[in-house]
């Protein structure tokens, strides 16, 4: 009696599909848990953060509101360190970079009091998914033109933090508008929104309204821009390098 042969069954195509996709549903599952878990770690954490797609600026214009910061005049910190702000804003935006602005007027939405007020544009910054903080000021001077220049303060220790401020500081170097101050190690002199913040953050203090030479730079919408151009410059050659490291390991 001849033996009777199996009849082969094929792979049906629409079950092997859901099978498949039911493996990738929990391996994706698995891979979302373990960012949750170890959101710092450096192999997982670039697979969902949106930093490694679009990096974000937040951008801190000092003081504002009730705090009109130093003044020379009528002359106000807080209205220079807005201008600033917006026109850096407009140049990292024109390039594609998207901006968290920590206030975009003289309206500021925390209250009239100082820890309050550094704590917010802090939390702002801690909770956005942004890659770099970067605060804008002006210095102050208790002798009129007793000093002048632009400097950067920032945790000079990081790497990240130190390369910002080394690209900053030499485009603003090329534009022969005041004394090169260098970068200054916040640990000599602690601030609260470079302290506490979790992100690569500088602060520029961009000049002295207390010195001639800086202040009618300072308030010139002409040469301002090109001086805020030069920072935003800084801040794009910072995220290009790190977009070049990144590629090529």
């Amino acid at each position: 009696m001849a033996k009777q042969r199996k009849k082969k069954r094929g792979i049906n195509p629409i079950r092997l599909l859901i099978v498949v996709a039911m493996e990738f549903l929990v391996i994706l599952g698995l891979l979302i848990i373990c960012v949750k878990v170890f959101p710092d770690n450096p192999i997982l954490a670039p697979l969902f953060s949106k930093k490694a797609e679009t990096p974000v600026v937040v951008l801190d214009a000092g003081h504002g509101g009730y705090d009109a910061g130093s003044t020379f005049e009528e002359l106000y910190e807080k209205d220079v360190t807005l201008a600033f702000v917006k026109d850096i804003g407009a140049r990292l935006e024109a390039n594609g970079y998207p901006v968290l602005y920590t206030r975009k007027s003289d309206d500021v939405s925390w209250p009239a009091n100082e820890v309050e007020d550094l704590s917010e544009r802090v939390r702002i910054s801690n909770e956005s998914d942004a890659c770099l903080f970067v605060s804008i000021h002006t210095n102050a001077a208790e002798v009129i033109n007793g000093s002048y220049g632009y400097e950067i303060w920032g945790k000079m220790k990081e790497p990240r933090v130190e390369a910002l401020s080394e690209n900053i500081l030499k485009e603003l170097d090329s534009l022969g508008y005041s004394q090169n101050r260098g970068m200054k190690d916040q640990d000599l002199s602690p601030i609260q929104v470079l302290q506490n913040n979790k992100l690569p953050s500088i602060l520029i203090e961009a000049g002295f309204l207390a010195s001639e030479n800086d202040r009618l730079y300072l308030i010139d919408d002409a040469k301002r821009k090109v001086f805020a151009d030069k920072i935003a410059d800084g801040i794009i050659k910072t995220l290009e390098d790190e977009k070049k490291s990144n590629s090529n390991p």
